[in-house]
C-alpha cells in the first residue's frame, strides 16, 4: 500500500511540476533526483570501502544535469569536460600526495559516471529532440522512457510473484525471474505503445506505435540490467535499500535504479530512429 501511495504521489510531482513550471521544472526536478540519488550512491560506495569526495561530485553531478538542458544551459559541454579534466589532475596531484587518494579518485570518478553521467541522458532527451515533437520539448519523451523503464519493473513484479519459477540471477536479486523478464519486457512493450497511441503530440513525429514497442524491448532489457547493477551494489555493501526517504520504495537511488541505463539506451535508439 505505501508503494502505490508512493508511486501515485510521485507521478503528480513530475506531472504538476511539468505542468506549473514547464521544462526548466522537469530538469530541475531532474538534478534534484540525481543529487539525492548520487548522495545514497556514495554511502553505498562508503560500506563497500571506496571512498568519495562528497561535496565535489554532488555540486559537479548537478552542474552535468544543468549543462546538458537546453533552456539551463549556462555551462557549455566543452567547458564542463574542461572542469572535469582539472579535476582529474587535481586527483593525480592528490595522489601524489597520499597515495590514499587514490581510492577517493576511483570512488568519486565511479560516483559521476554512474549516477549523473546516466542521469544526464534524460536533459538531453529533452534538449535534442524538442523540434521532433509538436509540443516544441522533450520533457514528454523523457516522460515517456521514465515510464517505459518504471512499468517494465511493474510488470516484472506481477508476473514474477505470480508464476516465477527460473532465477534470474540469485546470487544478485534473489526474487528476480526469467518469467519476470518476459512480463516486464511484455508490460514495457504495451506502455510504450499506449503511450504513444494516447499521447502521441508531446512524443518524435516518427514514434509509431509499431516502432514504440519495438524500442522497448531493448529499453526493458537495460532497465532490468540497471535495476540488478544497482541490487550488486547494494549486496557489496550490504544493505537493502539505499535510503529510507519515500516510503515503501526505500532511497532516491531505489527510485532511479531502472532509469540509469534506460537513459542512454533510449537516447541513441531514438537518434537511429531519427536517422532512419
Amino acid at each position: 500500500m505505501k508503494r502505490t501511495l508512493s508511486t501515485i504521489g510521485l507521478w503528480t510531482i513530475v506531472f504538476g511540476t511539468v505542468y506549473f513550471f514547464g521544462v526548466n521544472g522537469g530538469v530541475v526536478l531532474l538534478a534534484v533526483l540525481t543529487l539525492l540519488a548520487q548522495y545514497e550512491f556514495h554511502g553505498l560506495l562508503e560500506k563497500s570501502g571506496l571512498m568519495v569526495w562528497r561535496g565535489f561530485t554532488l555540486v559537479f553531478g548537478c552542474i552535468m544535469i544543468l549543462a546538458a538542458s537546453k533552456t539551463l544551459n549556462r555551462l557549455p559541454m566543452p567547458l564542463v569536460g574542461t572542469l572535469a579534466a582539472a579535476a582529474l589532475v587535481y586527483g593525480a596531484l592528490a595522489i601524489a600526495k597520499d597515495p590514499a587518494n587514490l581510492n577517493r579518485l576511483a570512488g568519486s570518478v565511479l560516483s559521476l559516471a554512474y549516477v549523473p553521467g546516466l542521469m544526464m541522458f534524460y536533459a538531453l532527451l529533452v534538449r535534442d529532440f524538442a523540434d521532433s515533437c509538436d509540443r516544441g520539448h522533450g520533457v514528454g519523451l523523457a516522460i515517456w522512457v521514465i515510464a517505459v523503464a518504471k512499468f517494465t519493473d511493474v510488470g516484472g513484479y506481477l508476473v514474477g510473484s505470480a508464476i516465477g519459477r527460473h532465477k534470474l540471477a540469485p546470487s544478485i536479486s534473489p526474487g528476480k525471474t526469467w518469467e519476470g523478464v518476459a512480463g516486464g519486457l511484455a508490460m514495457a512493450a504495451l506502455v510504450a505503445s499506449l503511450g504513444v497511441h494516447f499521447a502521441a503530440h508531446w512524443l518524435p513525429y516518427n514514434l509509431t506505435v509499431t516502432n514504440a514497442a519495438l524500442l522497448a524491448l531493448p529499453m526493458g532489457f537495460a532497465a532490468i540490467a540497471s535495476d540488478l547493477s544497482e541490487s550488486a551494489f547494494k549486496r557489496r555493501a550490504g544493505v537493502k535499500d539505499s535510503g529510507n526517504c519515500i516510503p515503501g520504495i526505500g532511497g532516491a537511488l531505489d527510485l532511479a535504479d531502472s532509469l540509469l541505463l534506460t537513459a542512454p539506451v533510449a537516447y541513441y535508439l531514438l537518434l537511429m530512429l531519427d536517422g532512419s
